[in-house]
């Protein structure tokens, strides 16, 4: 018997990651164009030039956020929130307000994870508190002051 809501779920996923797999090997194959075309440059100024002793530089992701900058945005939309925000809607409203789009790159999944790094180290600050949960997002608000 086979579920329906499964196979749907997969094929779906299975699409997008077939989708993944295209983008990067057409920017790999981008990329190896580029690394060609530079070394015939190179070899256009100096024919002996040994290409080997190029060493590749590591590839730094992308930073979402310059020092600090995430915390102050977190606390300033917790400090002016009507009630508590889901790690979600935190992460969607500060994509929104930075313009972060997708088609330029975005990882919607990691710049959250970015984001709920941030909303737990203003928890350790006692900044801000979980309240709760709304489904597998957890909500937060700014803490507090004890009398």
């Amino acid at each position: 018997m086979s579920e329906t809501h499964v196979i749907s779920a997969l094929t779906s996923k299975r699409a997008e990651v077939s989708g993944e797999i295209q983008h990067y090997e057409k920017l790999l194959k981008q990329s190896k164009q580029n690394l060609q075309s530079i070394d015939q440059t190179i070899h256009i100024f100096d024919e002996t030039y040994d290409l080997r002793t190029i060493k590749a530089k590591r590839v730094s992701k992308e930073r979402y956020f310059k020092t600090g900058e995430a915390k102050v945005l977190i606390l300033d939309m917790l400090r002016t929130a009507t009630e508590p925000l889901s790690t979600s809607d935190v992460s969607k409203k500060i994509a929104f307000d930075q313009v972060i789009d997708e088609e330029d790159g975005y990882d919607f999944e990691r710049f959250s994870k970015v984001v709920l790094a941030s909303l737990n180290r203003c928890e350790s600050s006692g900044l801000i508190e979980r309240i709760g949960k709304d489904g597998l997002s957890i909500l937060w608000q700014i803490k507090a002051l004890s009398p």
